[in-house]
């Protein structure tokens, strides 16, 4: 899982940087002067974005992913704050 992390964030920072890093490094700050006005880099931003915030989130929601029963129970009372009717 770690592994797993590791290299989607590697290929996350190296998608940020092939589309905004390098356009930076070979026009300056002239390559976001029409950001607000282009709704492609709007939309690139964002997806990557939320592609960060998913690969940080990942590990708080995994273990409802990869556990049984019992665990799965006690990470859903954990996140949402709330005892469960099946509990026994």
């Amino acid at each position: 899982m770690i592994l797993a992390l590791v290299f989607a964030s590697l290929l996350l920072a190296f998608a940020a940087f092939a589309a905004f890093g390098l356009p930076y490094m070979l026009m300056g700050a002239r390559a976001f002067e029409e950001f607000g006005e282009r709704p492609d880099a709007q939309a690139m931003a964002s997806v990557l974005a939320a592609a960060a915030a998913l690969i940080a989130a990942l590990p708080f929601v995994a273990p409802a992913l990869i556990s049984p029963g019992p665990q799965v129970q006690v990470f859903a009372e954990t996140v949402l704050g709330a005892a469960s009717p099946f509990r026994s």
